[in-house]
């Protein structure tokens, strides 16, 4: 792996986390039989996962880039 995979390899792992966080916080009342969030967090859990999604394509492109080219 090239040293300047690193920190793109970083923000990936960073975004799928915080994918997976915010995903299991929206989908754990309806499918998981655990509480609701309110509809305030609610809307704070699915601006957090659009913005995680996001974070997981930018680092994911740039990792591909480096490391394939």
């Amino acid at each position: 792996m090239r040293v300047a995979a690193i920190p793109w390899t970083i923000l990936t792992v960073v975004g799928l986390v915080a994918t997976l966080s915010t995903g299991f916080l929206i989908v754990r009342g309806p499918f998981f039989g655990g509480p609701t969030l309110d509809p305030l967090w609610l809307l704070v859990a699915t601006g957090g996962f659009i913005a995680a999604i996001i974070t997981l394509a930018f680092g994911g492109s740039k990792l591909a880039r480096v490391v394939l080219f």
